[in-house]
């Protein structure tokens, strides 16, 4: 009997299983208690309460409980702090000043730790640059506590988009600080596995690839195991979680957005990729390319029923994109008094040099970006450990070589055989081309920002545009020969070499 040409909801459901085991028993210690970096719990827990501040790095490890504190609170401090040996972690902040003439104003000393006259230079939150001294120009008595104090405090916010927060507010609400954060990364790095094989039957199905049942899962394990998806779906934290949600969702989009069949779930689906990792907005671009080119022809080929199909359907996929869009933005401004401003500039209180001089996207950054994402190599030596890696992280080529595969002869498809003007041939090609901007549109700006995601093993940030990648790898590479199988199989162990000592085995890395 001829199987299925999809996969049952048993074999989603065994691919979920496995890739959730795998995770956890190479995840070992980190999942047995909440990570140490618990931004997004304590924004979760702040919108609980009706803020976007917190007062959480205020706290000292060593300073005890207080009454109203949530469980766990005190806990998840003395982790974050190694008990009060080490400061606080990307924590974003400014500061709130009042000047002798009762006028408040927010902003930071960019240039604090200058010896010279710029140490008194201030930039307000709305762009103003204004010259304060703190031992003469500010207003005292503002804390009745404290009647001769400078009116000067500091407030702190978490710079990172919201989403995860908004996704952990029902566990911090029951649960409070114990909110373990590495289990549901994991979950999430099980779920983008579920969603790219549902991608893959669907491509199959519509005769785009021709993966055998087999190849499929062959190439859920590459990415699962054998891409930067692996180490960062572990271990929780702010960052590593973001990432792993970001690339869920962003399966999720692909999977609405492909043939521009489901306009309003990938809207809402892109929107939130957009409020959990803000490359993603980047990736925008492929719903209107999908919209214009329906069925691999511009306009589907319809002329002006076609132009309106298009308009009809990326009208509804702005809706709930556009909605979410001005949420972010309205949150932005409470806190920023900038719609466009998620925090990050206000890191170390805005005075890290190279966003203070160069702001945080300029080709200033480029050169030493696409080192750390396309050439970094491990060093290898004669003497223990022989092997180490820079904390710049791998190239996407050394982490995943199955990737040279893309740079291959051109693969023949039977839908290549019926001809060019066949449907199918015209998707496919479509569909490729649509993926590929997709990659560059969300690569190019990650290339030249002030960040290229050091402490890491593998250049992260590819985790924006790695679900493109993957379909782009499906539809290009086709059938997998045993070399392909093999090169996945050197990613995975690469890949799980990282897994098992990124966090851990700290002499197999250096600065």
């Amino acid at each position: 009997m001829q199987q299925p040409a999809h996969p049952s909801w048993r074999r989603y459901a065994l691919v979920a299983l496995v890739v959730s085991a795998v995770y956890a028993a190479m995840s070992g210690p980190f999942i047995t208690q909440p990570s140490p970096h618990f931004h997004f719990t304590d924004l979760a827990n702040s919108f609980l309460h009706g803020r976007v501040d917190t007062d959480t790095p205020r706290r000292h490890a060593r300073g005890g409980e207080r009454p109203g504190d949530p469980p766990g609170y005190m806990a998840a401090i003395a982790r974050a702090t190694d008990n009060g040996k080490n400061g606080w972690n990307d924590w974003a902040s400014y500061r709130v000043l009042v000047l002798k003439g009762g006028q408040e104003v927010r902003g930071v000393f960019p240039f604090l730790h200058d010896k010279g006259p710029k140490k008194k230079e201030f930039w307000t939150v709305d762009g103003k640059s204004m010259v304060i001294d703190v031992h003469k120009d500010l207003k005292k008595g503002c804390n009745p506590n404290r009647p001769h104090a400078r009116c000067d405090r500091v407030e702190y916010k978490v710079s990172f988009p919201p989403f995860p927060a908004v996704v952990l507010m029902p566990l911090v609400a029951v649960i409070g600080y114990n909110t373990n954060d590495v289990i549901v990364t994991l979950l999430f790095g099980a779920l983008s596995a579920v969603l790219l094989l549902m991608w893959l039957a669907r491509l199959r199905r519509e005769g785009l690839i021709h993966h055998s049942r087999a190849d499929q899962l062959w190439l859920v394990a590459m990415f699962a195991f054998g891409t930067v998806a692996f180490y960062c779906a572990i271990r929780g934290a702010v960052w590593f979680t973001a990432l792993t949600m970001g690339v869920t969702l962003h399966f999720g989009y692909l999977l609405a957005a492909q043939g521009a069949r489901r306009p309003l779930l990938a809207g809402l689906l892109f929107g939130l990729g957009v409020a959990t990792r803000t490359p993603i907005l980047f990736a925008g671009v492929f719903f209107p390319l999908e919209a214009l080119f329906k069925d691999g022809r511009w306009l589907g080929g319809l002329g002006r029923e076609g132009a309106t199909d298009a308009a009809k359907r990326i009208a509804l996929f702005a809706l709930p994109a556009a909605t979410i869009g001005l949420v972010l933005a309205y949150y932005n401004y409470v806190r920023w008094q900038n719609p466009l401003e998620f925090g990050h500039f206000y890191l170390l209180e805005g005075t890290r040099a190279p966003t203070r001089d160069h702001g945080l996207f300029n080709f200033y950054f480029l050169n030493h970006n696409l080192s750390a994402a396309l050439t970094n190599l491990p060093r290898l030596s004669l003497s223990a450990p022989y092997l180490q890696i820079t904390r710049h992280g791998l190239g996407i080529l050394a982490c995943t070589p199955a990737l040279f595969a893309l740079f291959g002869g051109a693969v023949v498809h039977p839908s290549d055989e019926a001809g060019p003007q066949s449907l199918a041939y015209l998707r496919r090609r479509s569909l490729v081309r649509n993926l590929a901007i997709s990659i560059v549109c969300v690569a190019l700006p990650a290339l030249i920002y002030q960040n290229d995601g050091w402490q890491q093993f593998g250049y992260r940030f590819a985790l924006d545009f790695w679900p493109a990648l993957i379909g782009l790898f499906a539809l290009r590479v086709g059938r997998l020969s045993p070399t392909v199988k093999a090169l996945i199989i050197v990613g995975i162990i690469v890949q799980t070499f990282g897994a098992v000592t990124f966090g851990r085995m700290e002499w197999f890395y250096y600065d």
